[in-house]
């Protein structure tokens, strides 16, 4: 991913500071603080310096700042050596370079775009454990 100002439509100001939900069809960098939610049918760059507390949808997520939020990328994510993302990420494929940082899960490949999820088939923890102790009581009833 290229970093030039030129192929972004959109760019958010290093001064600047946005609460809200912004969309849009290219690609978008922010450069200051941002608020809410971001949903993108292309590219979002998270620039160094910059902080991000929102959910992140878009095809790819560039991080060289900081999210705070679940991020979630059709395609990939890329975390730069001063990224950090604090929540959840789905994406399709992710690079993560030295010193970057993750604080929640992570489901990528195959099944990690949240479009292609199998929530279905997906057993939750809590449930997992409460029918392994009724299965522990009634094997030791017997």
């Amino acid at each position: 991913m290229a970093d030039t100002t030129t192929e972004y439509g959109t760019i958010l100001g290093a001064d600047s500071n946005f609460k809200g939900e912004m969309s849009f069809e290219t690609a978008a960098k922010i450069l200051g603080r941002f608020e809410g939610s971001i949903n993108a049918k292309g590219r979002v760059n998270v620039a160094d310096g910059s902080k991000c507390k929102a959910a992140v949808k878009a095809k790819e997520v560039s991080v060289e700042g900081h999210i705070e939020g679940n991020v979630d990328a059709g395609d990939r994510v890329e975390l730069k050596p001063k990224g950090s993302i604090v929540g959840d990420i789905s994406a399709a494929r992710m690079t993560m370079a030295d010193g970057a940082s993750i604080d929640g899960h992570c489901r990528i490949g195959v099944n990690g775009h949240a479009g292609k999820s199998s929530a279905n088939t997906e057993v939750k923890p809590a449930a997992q454990s409460q029918q392994q102790q009724q299965q522990q009581v009634a094997a030791a009833k017997k």
